[in-house]
């Protein structure tokens, strides 16, 4: 019987630790999916498929890729010098890393960086938890501006 792919072993890991099952992206890509918390809807980690050329990678044809977010620009930085790790796709400048799931990076490695990504969009910043003043139209030109 032949082993699982990476990915399947990743979204298992999710399914059994998280209680939750990748979600199909609206997009026509069935490949792609992502994993959200349950309780604020964010995602802590992306599936994709894409041409090795267009992420620098060797070789020919299609790799599967996980993005998942790093807590802080320094732990970044550190993981993504690491062999297999390479900054997040589709944007370098978010603290999003990816890996190829070529078996280039072991599952033992690859599952505490998606239980740091858990973590790391756990929660809400503080300045969402408070209310915004609700304002209509007649409201905005009856208040005075200096």
């Amino acid at each position: 019987m032949p082993r699982p792919s990476l990915r399947a072993r990743i979204e298992a890991y999710a399914c059994g630790k998280y209680e939750i099952e990748p979600e199909q992206l609206p997009f026509n890509h069935e490949d792609y999916a992502v994993l959200r918390h349950p309780r604020n809807g964010k995602w802590f980690a992306v599936f994709f498929v894409k041409p090795r050329a267009v992420l620098r990678l060797p070789g020919d044809g299609v790799v599967e890729i996980l993005s998942f977010k790093v807590p802080g620009k320094k732990a970044a930085a550190q993981l993504a010098a690491a062999p297999g790790f390479f900054p997040g796709y589709p944007s370098p400048r978010w603290n999003w890393l990816s890996v190829a799931l070529d078996g280039s990076v072991p599952l033992r490695e690859i599952t505490p960086c998606l239980d740091d990504s858990f973590c790391a969009t756990a929660f809400k910043p503080a300045n969402q938890n408070v209310p915004l003043e609700k304002r209509t139209a007649k409201s905005w030109k009856r208040k005075e501006h200096p």
